[in-house]
């Protein structure tokens, strides 16, 4: 019986139990097949040529164990020191080394005492041997090399399983290979089989078999000189050069490599746009590939750029680049990514229509026609030239675009007369009428603590009054759109704007009261719609005891039920 962690769908699998234990394996490893993936999985590894010894290779821990080699540790490389690796110097493949900011020590001291815990510079490869147990992976495997960590000697600490031919480096394209085949989603499946926790021991890693030295060295030559791979590309080169090489294959890895080519040609545009390493990552480089709606096997010369939705951008990269990212990954990308291209002036929003709200299905983006024209040059000999002169310029594009966007923005002013303003459009209009309409009528002489931003969440915030009044919270706390304090009457009035994001029902209701349960003051709660009519649509999801207030008809208030007209309930009176 198993169960791939869905609620309510439980599968049964039958199987013979030599399926479990398998017939002469010394370790007696119980393997736990939960489908045909599983079941794929252990035929591919049962089939492979060789074991570890065969290939004239060896794993084995770390040697270094930091609390027993206190004395030789150095938190940054001095003279006289050698690098020490710890998993957290593990970076998509490869190590990254030093660590400036790492809590853990980057050298150990080269003496006669620690010579023995080193091994000589070369290349070897390194597999974790412990993962948190909501990794998505168990063997997650990676590349020291020489080139990339100069050094005569190395450390690698006792969390890491180091492959090596007899305590001696490893042949450059066969540690690549090997690596790649360890971070297959092939060899996780079979691993997970038979390892129950989150722990990768050398003896799991010794008794497996793999494929033989050939292959290995084969698939290490076909990305020696590349970026790390993606985790789609590791699998075709593995059913490419493994699991059997065929026609369809061979087309998809055509395909794959032209991916993998201009996504890396993406992410070093970004980066000589001096965009931050998030910013230039595959996501972002994806989404700039899609905004110049161009496919892998266009030139740069091609690149355009259409209007796009969120939803466009997605629907893009799932057509040309093959990745399928889930509807709930939309507000990743417009707010990790889009939102900050915007911010450079690389990217224009709404050009066709400024004033746009923003809680609009139509909010669209547009790479910036000046950017365009420096992107038609990428990988021609004017790039260079166009670079310089683009970068010079832009942060007066920024200034242009940034002063356009303050034009647009909503006036607001709160009752102790601060000016502030919100982002245009989406709920803020009907913010903008509480403040001025809701707050004056209803809630005279009150002090707002908090009011939301469309455009930006956190936009006024007095964290410290709310405190003082015994409500602590973080910005992942599903906040109301204005909080107003009552000082006469010690009430907290939570406010909704239903405009966007609907009323308070009863679920908004316990979520607000459990998020300000520690609250001294009583808390009153409001859902306000910009007309009558709108709150029609919404009547039935209204929570008892709450008001309803409509911007068009600004001095009258709604109470639903209730002993109370706009005041708290005690939690003995509900």
């Amino acid at each position: 019986m198993a169960s791939r962690g869905y609620e309510d769908i439980v599968a049964e699998r039958r199987i013979a139990y030599d399926e479990v234990v398998k017939p002469g394996d010394p370790e007696q490893f119980i393997h736990i097949a939960t489908d045909v993936d599983d079941d794929h999985a252990t035929d591919v590894v049962a089939a492979l040529p060789a074991t570890l010894r065969e290939l004239g290779m060896e794993v084995s821990t770390g040697r270094v164990v930091d609390f027993r080699a206190r004395e030789h540790l150095r938190q940054q490389p001095v003279e006289g020191t050698v690098p020490l690796i710890y998993p957290g110097h593990l970076r998509e493949g490869r190590v990254t080394w030093p660590a400036p900011n790492s809590k853990k020590p980057n050298a150990l001291a080269d003496t006669t005492a620690t010579r023995k815990l080193m091994l000589p510079a070369g290349t070897y490869t390194l597999v974790k041997r412990f993962s948190a147990k909501e990794e998505t992976r168990r063997v997650v495997a990676c590349i020291f090399r020489t080139r990339d960590v100069p050094c005569n000697w190395v450390g690698f600490e006792n969390h890491l399983n180091v492959f090596h031919c007899q305590n001696q480096e490893l042949d450059g394209d066969l540690a690549v290979g090997l690596a790649l085949w360890l971070n297959s989603t092939v060899l996780e499946l079979h691993f997970r089989q038979f390892s129950g926790h989150t722990q990768v021991n050398a003896t799991d890693l010794r008794n497996m078999r793999y494929p033989s030295l050939e292959q290995l060295i084969e698939i290490g030559r076909a990305v020696i000189d590349e970026p790390w791979p993606s985790q789609e590309r590791i699998d075709k080169l593995i059913e490419l050069y493994i699991t059997g090489s065929h026609e369809t294959a061979e087309r998809d890895m055509t395909v794959a490599d032209e991916v993998a080519v201009r996504v890396a040609e993406a992410r070093e545009l970004l980066r000589r746009l001096n965009f931050d390493a998030e910013r230039s990552n595959e996501r972002s480089a994806l989404v700039l590939l899609a905004l110049l709606d161009l496919a892998p096997d266009q030139p740069w010369s091609e690149a355009s750029n259409p209007l796009l939705r969120t939803v466009d951008i997605m629907d893009f990269l799932r057509q040309h680049y093959g990745r399928d990212y889930k509807p709930n990954t939309r507000e990743t990308i417009r707010r990790q990514t889009l939102h900050q291209f915007a911010e450079a002036a690389l990217v224009l929003q709404n050009p066709d229509a400024p004033g746009r709200p923003i809680n609009s299905p139509k909010w669209c983006y547009q790479i910036d026609a000046t950017a365009l024209d420096l992107v038609r040059t990428y990988r021609t000999s004017g790039f260079e030239e166009t670079l310089r002169v683009y970068l010079v310029e832009a942060p007066g594009l920024r200034d242009i675009y940034a002063a356009e966007r303050k034009l647009r923005r909503i006036p607001l002013k709160l009752p102790d007369g601060r000016e502030v303003s919100l982002s245009p459009g989406g709920q803020n209009e009907l913010i903008s009428s509480i403040v001025d309409d809701f707050c004056a009528y209803f809630t005279p002489g009150a002090r707002i603590l908090y009011v939301g931003d469309a455009g930006g969440k956190w936009r006024i915030s007095d964290a410290e009054a709310l405190k003082q009044l015994g409500v602590v919270f973080d910005e992942h706390g599903k906040m109301a759109d204005l909080v107003v304090y009552m000082p006469d009457k010690n009430w907290l009035i939570l406010i909704e704007a239903a405009s966007s994001h609907g009323p308070v029902d009863a679920k908004r209701h316990g979520e607000l009261k459990t998020l300000f349960a520690g609250s001294t003051a009583g808390l009153v709660f409001v859902s306000c719609f910009p007309t009558r009519a709108e709150m029609r649509k919404d009547l039935t999801k209204i929570a008892w005891e709450t008001e309803v207030w409509c911007a068009d008809n600004p001095r009258h208030l709604i109470h639903f039920n209730g002993e109370r007209f706009l005041g708290p309930y005690e939690v003995d009176e509900q």
